[in-house]
């Protein structure tokens, strides 16, 4: 299913599925699952809420969880249950969209990063790393291609980032460190605007 994400101090993912896991307590009532689909359904996500459904023990409210925190933006939250569930249902078939929410994670991370180079770098590797293990690990899953535009636009925003911090550099008098960065940009990401405007800076640079 698709995803939507979008970045406005907040992310919108669009996904599917579900699931629960967490201690291994009592199983809940037809009317506390209901309650606690109810509460996800209308876009709910909080520290209670993320809880009671790792309490639940059901494995697919545990994913419908986890995604719903991913789309409200509540990282932290959508990465515990995807730990927690790892932990407790790792036989499940579902596997693949688990470990898909999962590489969102840091890209949403380097989305909500845009502005901070530093950060964004970091949080573009991290994401395209995670992504890359994910299409390693689940070559034939339906959510593969999904990825495919994420992984590109983070080899985009990461070549936007060496450049900006280049032309810091360089405005900060550190030429030569510039030089190095832009040649670094040129080489590692040769297919992207970014690096068509490194090289029209070395030709300038070299031309003084």
């Amino acid at each position: 299913m698709g995803v939507v994400l979008r970045s406005a101090g907040v992310m919108a993912l669009a996904l599917v599925l579900g699931g629960c896991a967490g201690n291994r307590v009592s199983q809940p009532s037809d009317s506390s699952l209901a309650d606690l689909r109810a509460r996800l359904s209308m876009g709910q996500c909080t520290p209670e809420l993320s809880n009671e459904v790792v309490a639940a023990q059901q494995a697919s409210l545990h994913l419908e969880a986890a995604y719903q925190c991913l789309t409200n933006g509540r990282l932290d939250l959508s990465e515990q249950l995807l730990v927690d569930y790892q932990n407790h249902f790792a036989q499940r078939a579902d596997q693949d969209y688990a470990a898909y929410l999962a590489a969102l994670i840091p890209y949403a991370r380097f989305e909500l990063a845009a502005g901070d180079s530093v950060q964004r770098l970091e949080q573009g590797r991290l994401a395209h790393s995670q992504m890359v293990a994910f299409v390693r690990a689940y070559p034939q899953s339906q959510y593969r291609s999904e990825l495919a535009t994420r992984m590109e636009a983070i080899l985009q925003g990461m070549a936007q980032a060496e450049y900006d911090l280049a032309l810091v550099d360089a405005e900060h008098g550190q030429k030569a460190r510039a030089e190095r960065r832009m040649r670094y940009l040129r080489d590692n990401y040769p297919r992207t605007p970014a690096a068509a405007a490194a090289i029209a800076w070395l030709m300038d640079y070299q031309g003084l």
